[in-house]
């Protein structure tokens, strides 16, 4: 089937292929249905949709970067009013972008099955299919299964097209520029007082430009390792400067928001990639800082104080309400899920059937009548609750295979920014590892899902190309020692 698409494409660019009758024709009466019906919002938006669908498959490379860059972007409108078909225009974007990777990705099967990780990820699809079924909620589920498989997907289509080093420099070079815009707009904010006008739990923070202060606390945490990246790798004085200057003012906005989770992801990152850079002296340096700035704030001691009372002396009610609520979720969650049938223990309850046992927990704290569902607070147990641990151990896999590329990209390669790609990407993944373990992070967060898996793409790609590499000095190698014995025993 797959080849029957593709022998419909027309091989030379003056030529018209039947595909492209068939999809002009369907595509013209679907645009005249739509004039018919429906507002000319709409009718905008689906020509918008069209036409970058078309594009999205005549130039796949540039595209995907078109998509990464866009996802930065269209996180900063969540302010826009109205809908597409029921959707936001975040759901719009990635629910489209979802489904054309999907296609694509089925286009490209044949290169992207060889990509490491590709068995994991067929587990992981077809423990996903089981819950769609298993849902109840069709829109609710559908939503979800963008936001679960489409970092994935996008994943192995960078690292399929991504395939040479001006591509994915070009790649990681315009995320970096999409994220400086929205940290532009976290500094305005900064600047004009934002930080006082939102006042929760207990403290003033900074949403910066985002709707939800989670998701501007986790961008920023990626932006500032990829600043980090860019210091280390960076030759020239005035580039040094610059990244640094960056993350300075990255830090100054994340510092800002008091989201624990992100303050923890990057003193994560920065121990394992100076460790990884051997950089001792630096090492020690961060971790002084760190150390001073943790005991002159009271409110960064007050904000991780929980961790302390988690350990100290009380029951397990007395300790419900530690960190945001998370030691009681945890706990009441894993609880209510172990009760389960064992056909739900293993499969999972469907997706959406997380709240099904966080509710145990909320409805300690509101009212008989049912508000807005509470999530698990742990990205983990979420795909546990929703997937099952099939699915957890399948995405913990994929997780192991990154560290495990990247530390190899950190040995072999020659080239310093692709073997300090490679610990930049170690040290992200144990971030993933942590954020995931302690909020709603990586597998929750759209956004920086993409981001982090896009980025997983590049680093297979670099490891691809130093595989090859390797090979062939092997292979010369080989040869010379052949030659070598060759003449010797010519000789002799």
């Amino acid at each position: 089937m797959r080849e029957h698409l593709r022998s419909l494409i027309p091989s030379t660019p003056g030529a018209l292929g039947s595909l492209e009758v068939i999809s002009g024709s369907v595509l013209t009466f679907v645009l005249i249905a739509l004039i018919l019906v429906t507002s000319p919002k709409v009718v905008l938006a689906g020509i918008l949709a069209i036409v970058g669908g078309l594009y999205f498959f005549a130039r796949p490379a540039v595209s995907l970067v078109a998509v990464f860059m866009g996802r930065v972007l269209v996180d900063l409108l969540w302010w826009i009013p109205g809908s597409f078909g029921g959707l936001n225009v975040l759901e719009a974007f990635g629910g489209g972008v979802a489904a054309l990777a999907a296609v694509l990705f089925y286009l490209e099967l044949r290169r992207v099955e060889r990509q490491p990780g590709f068995l994991p990820l067929l587990i992981y699809l077809g423990v996903m299919a089981i819950a769609v079924v298993r849902s109840g909620e069709v829109r609710d589920a559908a939503e979800i299964l963008a936001k679960y498989v489409s970092p994935l997907l996008l994943m192995f289509l960078v690292s399929t097209l991504m395939d040479d080093d001006k591509r994915r420099r070009q790649f990681v070079t315009m995320v970096t520029a999409a994220g400086l815009v929205s940290l532009s707009v976290s500094v305005y904010h900064l600047a004009t007082g934002q930080r006082f006008q939102f006042f929760r739990q207990g403290y003033y923070r900074l949403h910066g430009g985002y709707g939800n202060l989670h998701n501007h606390a986790l961008f920023l945490l990626f932006l500032n390792a990829l600043l980090f990246f860019w210091f280390m790798t960076s030759e020239r004085r005035w580039q040094k400067v610059l990244s640094a200057g960056l993350m300075a003012v990255g830090m100054v906005c994340l510092y800002f928001t008091f989201v624990r989770t992100a303050l923890t992801g990057v003193a994560a990152f920065v121990v394992i990639y100076l460790v990884l850079e051997k950089r001792w002296g630096l090492l020690g340096l961060a971790g002084l800082a760190g150390v001073l700035f943790l005991l002159s704030s009271e409110t960064l001691q007050d904000r991780f104080s929980d961790i302390i009372a988690v350990f100290g002396e009380g029951d397990e009610a007395s300790k419900r309400t530690l960190g945001s609520g998370r030691f009681g979720i945890w706990t009441m969650s894993v609880r209510e899920y172990l009760h389960k049938s064992p056909l739900d223990i293993l499969l999972g309850l469907g997706l959406g059937g997380h709240y099904e046992v966080t509710d145990a927990y909320a409805d300690l704290y509101r009212s008989t009548k049912k508000s807005e569902n509470l999530d698990s607070h742990n990205d983990y147990l979420t795909l546990l609750f929703q997937l099952g641990p099939i699915a957890v151990a399948c995405y913990v896999w994929l997780q192991v295979i990154v560290i495990q590329h990247g530390l190899e990209l950190h040995r072999w390669a020659k080239d310093h920014w692709d073997a300090s790609f490679g610990r930049y990407m170690v040290a992200m993944c144990v971030v993933v590892f942590v954020t995931n373990a302690l909020s709603n992070s990586f597998v929750q967060r759209v956004t920086v899902a993409w981001l982090f898996w896009g980025m997983v793409g590049v680093l297979f790609a670099l490891h691809r190309k130093w595989s090859l590499i390797r090979a062939a000095e092997e292979r010369e190698r080989a040869a010379a020692e052949e030659a070598t014995r060759a003449l010797g025993r010519a000789l002799g």
